[in-house]
């Protein structure tokens, strides 16, 4: 399975077309982690998966969705309830009682992809008002047998190596 994982865009239309054009033929889902900040009917987000983030006030945005693909259970949240931004505590714990393996949230605006206690827990970063060295990032997550790519780009879709990496499940 192959996801495009978007996340933080507060707002912003025409800027997530281009990035959905971009990959919309080369992944089987696409995934919003939160705060686009867009009414549910928005044309931006057609055949798009939106949880709901802290500053989606007038939406009913689930707060979580779970993906399946073979044996492999994905959630996705944006964070905010579970309080990423103090720790990821919490949403490791949550993914472990729900028996997934990967965890992918937002709502911090720092893209990064790491392994915590058995849990992969990705963070896209943010479209919009990213923090950290980037100009703004999404990510695409390949999940293969055992292992998952999990690649970085720019706004302008551009690979971002420094943030790229591989996991074993």
């Amino acid at each position: 399975m192959t996801i495009l994982v978007l996340s933080d865009s507060h707002g912003w239309k025409e800027e997530l077309k281009p990035i959905i054009e971009r990959h919309r033929q080369s992944v089987d889902t696409i995934v919003h982690a939160g705060d686009s900040e867009l009414d549910q009917d928005a044309p931006e987000l057609e055949g798009v998966q939106v949880v709901a983030g802290n500053c989606d006030y007038l939406t009913s945005f689930p707060n979580e969705i779970e993906l399946n693909w073979k044996n492999e259970r994905i959630l996705v949240t944006h964070g905010h309830l579970e309080g990423v931004k103090q720790s990821l505590k919490s949403l490791v714990i949550k993914a472990k009682q729900k028996g997934v393996s990967t965890v992918v949230y937002g709502h911090t605006h720092i893209a990064k992809a790491e392994m915590i206690d058995g849990i992969l827990c990705i963070n896209p970063g943010s479209v919009r008002l990213p923090k950290g060295n980037f100009d703004g990032s999404y990510c695409v997550i390949e999940h293969k047998t055992n292992r998952v790519d999990v690649t970085y780009f720019s706004l302008a879709g551009k690979r971002i190596p420094e943030l790229s990496n591989y996991f074993h499940l």
